[in-house]
C-alpha cells in the first residue's frame, strides 16, 4: 500500500478526534519531521551494506518519503553498477 494512502487514511480518521489546537500541532510536527528526514537523506551518502547505520539511513529514507523517487547519487550509482 501507498504510504500517502495510509497517511491520508490515519489523518481522516484521527484528526476530527483532536481538538483543533491539537491537531495543527500534529500536522505542523509532522510535516517537520518528514522535511528533517528529506533533508538528511538528501545529503547523506547511503552507508555500506552491513553497516550499523544502514536501517537508521533507510528508516530516514521511509521518514522523508524518500523511496523510489529521489534516490541519492549513491543510491543510484549503486542501482545502475553492476556487481562482479
Amino acid at each position: 500500500m501507498d504510504p500517502t494512502t495510509v497517511l491520508t487514511s490515519v489523518f481522516n480518521y484521527v484528526l476530527p478526534m483532536l481538538p483543533a489546537q491539537w491537531a495543527a500541532a500534529v500536522s505542523v510536527i509532522g510535516s517537520f519531521v518528514v522535511s528533517s528526514c528529506a533533508l538528511a537523506a538528501y545529503f547523506w551518502p547511503r552507508p555500506k551494506d552491513g553497516s550499523k547505520w544502514l536501517p537508521v539511513y533507510e528508516a530516514i529514507n521511509k521518514l522523508g518519503l524518500n523511496g523510489k523517487h529521489a534516490a541519492n547519487a549513491d543510491d543510484a550509482v549503486a542501482k545502475t553498477t553492476p556487481k562482479n
